[in-house]
């Protein structure tokens, strides 16, 4: 790049789910405030074929889709591993297509970097395809390498199918950030830094709750157990979130699609959450002091882990079924307080742009560091040593 303009930036997404796309929405906005520019993203998606509609109009910039590989789940939502390898497999010839509209977007934007939240592909065609662009990988699952992440025991395929593929999301990184609920000491090529979470959020800071229960379901199937358990408890308005069409089940449960805003608006006046231990819902929950129920997707290792992880933080709880009663419980005798959640996110910004501009070779450009909030991104350094 020269030093006239701020950074051309590719977004490579994982699209399954709303904890990749929110935290692209969010990183978005931060890189824009710098004065850098978001060129578009390239997502991978499986089961459903394409990203959610308010990720492409939060994004603010032209969003593709490649297919990609994903979890296989049996009817209850478990996740299936050696269907998942033999799935992708079987699938192979497509994801070498992928593979191609990587590089010819590559080739036809031209980007500084690019930013990898999660996707397989983007770190496979790291190691198989040429590139002038540095890459910066995003997610959570770094954190798995640092001593303090709680590694459960149990599930050895899952551990190792996890630890593979997180080292190859990361694979010829320039460095990757560890998104975590904490702060930790760095690690060699990995930075820790605290969750990207998007403005939208905190406008909606200390609202009274309207009583009711928030759930968001990352497996559409276990709407059942759900709807199960509302029918027994009538007296508990529930709004539950899904890849899913809307549906109003009961006077008691309103099933909704996936909607970003929405979603957060409903958080906001909840009492409490239940979400199936990704990383993204739990920070928000954090940052506007509303307790979680964690309930692991049956199966899933990564999930098992992040829920240790959330609850010694004092996130809330976790269970292993859907059931709500436990979370009411749990209201009853804890309260939360956000403050220092509150303080580790307001660092998220420099950290993040910061690793990415020095990715990009930016931060040797100007001594005086004047340019696109480097003042800040050296004060945030200066405060971790």
């Amino acid at each position: 790049m020269t030093a006239g303009r701020g950074l051309r930036v590719l977004f490579a997404v994982q699209g399954e789910g709303r904890g990749h796309l929110t935290q692209a929405l969010a990183l978005a906005g931060m890189l824009r405030r710098r004065g850098h520019h978001v060129v578009g993203a390239v997502a991978g998606t499986n089961r459903w074929g394409d990203v959610p509609d308010f990720f492409r109009r939060g994004l603010c910039a032209p969003t593709e889709t490649i297919e990609s590989p994903g979890f296989a789940a049996d009817a209850d939502g478990r996740i299936q591993p050696v269907g998942t390898v033999l799935r992708a497999v079987r699938q192979s010839r497509r994801f070498a297509r992928s593979l191609d509209h990587l590089s010819a977007t590559l080739d036809r934007v031209e980007p500084d970097v690019v930013v990898n939240f999660y996707e397989g592909l983007m770190g496979l065609h790291t190691l198989l395809r040429v590139s002038d662009a540095p890459v910066v990988a995003v997610g959570h699952q770094f954190m798995a390498a640092h001593p303090g992440y709680p590694l459960l025991p149990g599930q050895p395929l899952q551990r190792v199918a996890m630890e593979g593929y997180t080292r190859l999301v990361g694979a010829n990184a320039a460095t990757r950030l560890a998104l975590s609920l904490y702060d930790a000491p760095d690690r060699p090529g990995v930075r820790v830094t605290p969750p990207l979470l998007r403005e939208q959020l905190f406008a909606l800071a200390d609202r009274e709750t309207d009583g009711s229960i928030l759930v968001y379901l990352m497996e559409p199937a276990l709407a059942p157990q759900l709807a199960a358990w509302s029918d027994r408890h009538p007296g508990v308005r529930v709004h539950a979130f899904a890849a899913m069409a809307p549906l109003a089940h009961s006077p008691a449960l309103t099933f909704h699609g996936l909607s970003g805003t929405a979603f957060l608006e409903r958080m906001a006046v909840a009492r409490g959450v239940v979400c199936t231990a990704g990383f993204e819902t739990v920070s928000e929950a954090m940052w506007l002091g509303t307790p979680a129920l964690l309930v692991p997707t049956p199966g899933h290792y990564e999930q098992r882990c992040n829920a240790a992880d959330a609850v010694a933080h004092y996130a809330g709880l976790r269970a292993d079924t859907l059931d709500l009663s436990l979370l009411l419980d749990y209201l009853g005798s804890h309260t939360a307080d956000p403050g220092p959640f509150r303080a580790w996110v307001a660092r998220a910004e420099g950290r993040a742009v910061g690793a990415i501009e020095q990715a990009a070779g930016l931060s040797r450009l100007g001594g005086d560091g004047s340019r696109n909030g480097l003042p800040e991104v050296a004060t945030e350094r200066a405060a971790d040593t």
